[in-house]
């Protein structure tokens, strides 16, 4: 049903592979056995070439994506699996753990992007091979204009099988599923961006202040049956459900005076703006400038600091200001971001095990690949547009074998972007639309 692979003889593993772990029937001694959900994709995928296990974070992803590989070791030479860079160390691990026993290649999704003699070199080896190919966190190569999409799908065409692993397949609107599975086949929707966009979306017109006309399009939901019956065949998607009880609590903090008049300054700039010419450009401007303005400010984060005091748990944070001023109100801490060290990163991680401290971390670095189940609460100082970066944050400790009871607690300002950011978070949309479209800005900014 995909294109058919460019595939060729066996030959010998390349030293960029991760040797194949000594064959052991299903596994090492003591290895646990499958979950439902696992053994369900693996008997969904069994006589596929392409597949996508939509499957939430801490159900176990990877291990379906290695017992898939090793029940086609007699057909493959290697695996390619690529990844975000932040977790490729975590994928290692697991991979080892459940022992592929095909050779396994690893790359990142940012080393594939930027470095070109990388990405030559990845191309001309996957030609030799027997491949599959797996896409962990697959919303990375949702842009279908993005360096990293471009050269997965020229990567791809030489693949035998394929498989897109995510546990937040849709994070702005259905453009998220069409990128992923017209990069496992091109057959399954069968139909290019234009043929798509008026079949499942509907067309708005409005006409400006000034004239002019936009247009934008909407889900167009009697038609997402037919969308469904289409990926159906090829997907497999399941909620983690962790047997443990969950919560989520939400605190409003008043902010400083000196930040609420440049909120306001901001906010009236962009409505003048928006009024005399309606330009996007200065509706993105808006959006981060706000939501910097109102995390960054200097009464929400001490409040924060408060609530997360002497408490064993988790607290994510957008910006490196809004962290750095959180800490300062702390005796005790621990802290992540974008700056620290791999090494240095492991030692915060390993006494996070044993320290009753919070641990302070950025989306960018704490979103992804960490299994923290070892605490049961964490804490969103700011929320950020992205959907999935939430998802995935709550899912650093809600993971398979969590034993207490989950909170989740937000925390937001009294100024109105962030009861935009929450009804975002809530659509899974893109904010610009609640703005443009939908919201009288003047009535909530």
């Amino acid at each position: 049903m995909p294109h058919t692979p460019i595939s060729s003889p066996p030959r010998p593993p390349t030293a960029q592979l991760a040797p194949p772990a000594p064959s052991a029937g299903p596994g090492p001694p003591g290895q646990q056995a499958l979950t439902g959900p696992q053994s369900e994709a693996l008997e969904r995928f069994a006589r596929l070439k392409v597949g996508a296990a939509f499957l939430e974070q801490g159900m176990g992803k990877s291990r379906v994506a290695v017992e898939l590989a090793n029940s086609r070791a007699h057909r493959l030479d290697a695996v390619l699996w690529v990844a975000p860079y932040s977790v490729l160390a975590t994928v290692e691990e697991e991979v080892t753990t459940w022992r592929c026993r095909v050779p396994v290649r690893f790359l990142g999704y940012q080393t594939l992007s930027q470095s070109d003699l990388t990405y030559l070199d990845v191309l001309a080896w996957a030609r030799r091979q027997r491949l599959m190919i797996v896409a962990d966190e697959s919303t990375f190569i949702k842009n279908a204009h993005s360096k990293r999409h471009r050269r997965l799908t020229e990567i791809r065409t030489s693949a035998d099988y394929a498989l897109v692993l995510t546990g937040t397949p849709l994070t702005r609107d259905l453009w998220d599923l069409k990128r992923q599975l017209d990069w496992l086949s091109p057959k399954i929707l069968a139909t290019d961006d234009r043929a798509f966009r008026y079949r499942y979306f509907t067309m708005h017109q409005r006409i400006q202040r000034d004239g002019s006309e936009r247009v934008w399009f909407e889900t167009h939901t009697p038609n997402v049956a037919h969308l469904k019956s289409l990926m159906e065949p090829y997907i497999y998607e399941a909620r983690l459900d962790v047997g443990v009880p969950e919560n989520a609590r939400e605190y409003e903090h008043d902010v400083s005076a000196p930040t609420r008049t440049v909120y306001e300054r901001e906010r009236d700039d962009f409505l003048d703006a928006w009024a005399a010419w309606g330009q996007d450009h200065a509706l993105f401007r808006m959006l981060g400038n706000l939501k910097r303005i109102a995390a960054t400010d200097p009464d929400k984060c001490r409040s924060v600091a408060e609530q997360v005091a002497g408490r064993h748990t988790i607290v994510f944070c957008q910006y490196r200001k809004e962290q750095q001023q959180i800490a300062h109100h702390l005796d005790g801490h621990l802290l992540v971001n974008g700056s620290t060290p791999a090494a240095e990163r492991e030692q915060i991680y390993a006494r996070f095990r044993t320290e009753g401290l919070p641990l302070l971390l950025t989306y960018g670095t704490g979103s992804f690949g960490l299994n923290l189940q070892h605490v049961n609460s964490c804490h969103f100082a700011s929320m950020p547009f992205n959907y999935e970066l939430v998802e995935q944050a709550r899912s650093r400790i809600r993971r398979m074998g969590q034993t207490r009871p989950l909170t989740y607690t937000t925390h937001v300002s009294d100024l109105g972007i962030d009861v935009l950011v929450a009804q975002n978070l809530r659509r899974k949309d893109w904010l610009a639309r609640l703005v443009r479209h939908e919201i009288d800005p003047t009535g909530t900014l």
